[in-house]
C-alpha cells in the first residue's frame, strides 16, 4: 500500500507540475530539483551565496530577482541533492521546481533584470568634485529624517532619532499633526527590517526636490548601498505628498542659517582633511578623487558608509550624525582630546572605504575569512556586535575601531592617550559587544608603536591577520 501510496502522490505532483508548465511556460520543459532540505545556494557567475535561499512550497511561484550586467548571466540552483544550471537574459524567466523531500512541490523562477549601476560618474560630474570634500544637508534626506522622527520607532528607539536638541523640539512642533500620515506608517514598519534605516535614509540621498515640491532622482546616483534596488524609491509618491501638505520646503528654509553653521562647523571643527591624509597615507594603495559628508541633525547613533569605484571616479560617502556637545555638561577631556574624539564620527566611516579595499585583496581575505568564520569567539550575540555578523564585516568593526586608538597616539594629547584608548576599548568590548578588542587593539597599538620609519597600517596587515589567526 506504501508504494501504491507513493506513486499515486508523485503522479499528481507530475500532473501539477505539468499543469503549471502549461500555464506558466507553454511550449517549454520545466526541470524539476530534487532536495531534503530548505535551504539552497545560488551561483551567479563565479559567486556563489551559501544558504540564503529558503525552499518554499507554501509560494507560488517563489520568484528571484536575477539582476545581470550586459546580455546574459549563468546561474546555478543548488539543493543538498540536486542542481539546475541555466543562462538568462534581462527580460526573461526560468522557472522550475524544487521537489522537497518527495512530497512538496515548490514552485520557483528565476526572472531576469537589467542591472543598473549604483552612479554614473559624467566628466561634467568629475570635474566639478575632483579633490574636493563635500558637506551638505540636502532636502529629500532631511525631509526622510523628519519622517523617523514621527515614527513610533524614532519616538521610542534609543539611537535613531537626536531627541536632545531645540532643532527637534521645532521638528515635532512643525510635523506633530501630520504623525498620521501615510508615510510615516509605512516607513516605521520599514524601520523594524535589519538595516532598515541605513538602507532608507542612503538611499533617499539620490532625490532632489524640485520648487513645485516634486521628488525626482538626480542624474548621478541609482542608489547609494550595495543592494541592486533603491531602498527608498518605494516611500517616494507618500513623502511628496507628505512634503507638500507639511509645507516642509518652508520649514527648509527657515532653518538655513541652523544647516549652514552645522556644515560650517563640520568643515572646520573636527579635523578632516587631517584624517583624510592620515587613511590615504597609510593606505597609501587606496585613494580617492572625492569624498561627502552627508548628514541630517536628527541622526543618532546610526552612521554608515559607502564608496564607489565607477567610470574612472572614486568616492567615498560618510553617512553621519553631528557631534553635539551637551549644554552645560562639562568634559572630562581638554580641548585638543575633544577636537580629536568629535572627528571620530565621520572618521570611523571614512575608515571602511579604505580598509574595505585593504582586507579584500588576495593575501588576506580568506585567510580573514576563516580566522572569523566563528564570531561567537569574536561577537557577542546578545549586544549590538551581533549586527556585524559575517567574518569580513567583524573583521573591519575591530579595525574601523582600532585606527581610532592609532589616531588617538598620533594627534590626541600625549596624557590622555592612554584613557582615550582604554576609553575606546571599554566602550567597544562592554557596551557593542566586540568581545577581543582589546586585546586585538592593544596588540596593534604595540605594533603601530614599534613600526619602522616609513611603514603605514597597511604594512602591518600581514601581522595582524596573523594575529586573528593565531587567536581564533
Amino acid at each position: 500500500m506504501r508504494i501504491c501510496t507513493n506513486i499515486a502522490t508523485n503522479c499528481i505532483l507530475l500532473t501539477l507540475i505539468s499543469l503549471y508548465a502549461a500555464t506558466h511556460v507553454r511550449g517549454q520543459h520545466m526541470p524539476v530539483v530534487q532536495a531534503d532540505s530548505v535551504r539552497a545556494d545560488i551561483r551567479e557567475g563565479d559567486q556563489l551565496v551559501t544558504g540564503n535561499w529558503n525552499i518554499s512550497p507554501q509560494i507560488r511561484p517563489d520568484v528571484y530577482d536575477a539582476y545581470i550586467e550586459g546580455k546574459s548571466k549563468r546561474f546555478a540552483f543548488i539543493t543538498n541533492r540536486d542542481s539546475v544550471v541555466f543562462e538568462l537574459e534581462p527580460g526573461k524567466s526560468y522557472p522550475f521546481v524544487v521537489l522537497l523531500n518527495g512530497k512538496d512541490s515548490a514552485f520557483t523562477e528565476f526572472k531576469g533584470i537589467q542591472f543598473v549601476p549604483r552612479a554614473q560618474f559624467s566628466k561634467e560630474y568629475q570635474a566639478a568634485h575632483r579633490g574636493k570634500t563635500i558637506v551638505e544637508i540636502p532636502k529629500v534626506y532631511e525631509l526622510i529624517n523628519i519622517v523617523f522622527a514621527l515614527t513610533d520607532r524614532g519616538r521610542n528607539i534609543n539611537g535613531l532619532v537626536n531627541r536632545d536638541t531645540d532643532y527637534y523640539r521645532e521638528v515635532m512642533e512643525w510635523f506633530e499633526p501630520y504623525t498620521s500620515h501615510e508615510v510615516v506608517k509605512k516607513v516605521n514598519t520599514g524601520l523594524g527590517v535589519d538595516g532598515g534605516i541605513h538602507a532608507i535614509k542612503m538611499d533617499a540621498y539620490p532625490f532632489e526636490l524640485a520648487a513645485d515640491g516634486k521628488i525626482t532622482q538626480g542624474p548621478v546616483y541609482d542608489r547609494i548601498g550595495n543592494s541592486y534596488t533603491n531602498n527608498f524609491r518605494y516611500y517616494l509618491p507618500d513623502l511628496e505628498n507628505f512634503g507638500k501638505a507639511s509645507r516642509f520646503e518652508e520649514f527648509y528654509n527657515a532653518h538655513r542659517s541652523y544647516y549652514d553653521r552645522l556644515i560650517q562647523a563640520y568643515r572646520d571643527s573636527i579635523g578632516v582633511p587631517e584624517m583624510q591624509r592620515w587613511l590615504a597615507r597609510n593606505f597609501p594603495s587606496t585613494r580617492y578623487d572625492a569624498f561627502k559628508i552627508i548628514f541630517s541633525p536628527l541622526v543618532s547613533a546610526n552612521q554608515s558608509a559607502s564608496f564607489f569605484d565607477l567610470d574612472g571616479f572614486r568616492e567615498a560617502q560618510a553617512h553621519v550624525n553631528f557631534p553635539f556637545h551637551k549644554a552645560g555638561v562639562p568634559s572630562e577631556w581638554s580641548e585638543k582630546a575633544r577636537f580629536v574624539m568629535d572627528g571620530n564620527i565621520v572618521f570611523t566611516e571614512f575608515n571602511h572605504s579604505f580598509i574595505g579595499p585593504e582586507g579584500q585583496k588576495t593575501a588576506y581575505h580568506a585567510r580573514i575569512q576563516k580566522a572569523f568564520s566563528d564570531l561567537s569567539i569574536w561577537n557577542d550575540n546578545s549586544k549590538p556586535a551581533r549586527y556585524y555578523n559575517t567574518p569580513e564585516s567583524s573583521f573591519d568593526e575591530y579595525m574601523n575601531w582600532a585606527l581610532v586608538s592609532l589616531r588617538y597616539i598620533d594627534y590626541a594629547p600625549p596624557a590622555e592617550q592612554e584613557k582615550l584608548i582604554a576609553s575606546n576599548e571599554d566602550m567597544m568590548v562592554n557596551f557593542r559587544g566586540f568581545r577581543r578588542f582589546k586585546e586585538f587593539d592593544q596588540f596593534l597599538v604595540k605594533i603601530y608603536k614599534a613600526r619602522k620609519k616609513g611603514q603605514t597600517v597597511a604594512d602591518l596587515y600581514p601581522a595582524i591577520v596573523e594575529w586573528c589567526e593565531a587567536n581564533k
